[in-house]
């Protein structure tokens, strides 16, 4: 019974959240407003990742250069 009940309120909460975004212009915007906040978010996060990486494969390759010379 728990769990029908449980499954009950998450399908009326996601029938709430779905009508509120169709008809209603301010929970609209709000929810736009949010998934670009959260896109940028992602972007930033994705061109800290790339640049990370990029300094982490540079310092690699001058590791095994080194290595390469000392085994020499």
């Amino acid at each position: 019974m728990k769990d029908v009940m449980m499954l009950l309120g998450f399908s009326m909460g996601l029938l709430t959240g779905a009508l509120m975004y169709k008809y209603s212009q301010n929970a609209k915007q709000m929810i736009d407003q949010g998934e670009k906040k959260i896109m940028k978010e992602v972007d930033m996060m994705a061109n800290k990742t790339e640049k990370a990486m990029n300094k982490a494969e540079k310092k690699i390759k001058e590791g095994a250069k080194k290595l390469e010379k000392k085994m020499k």
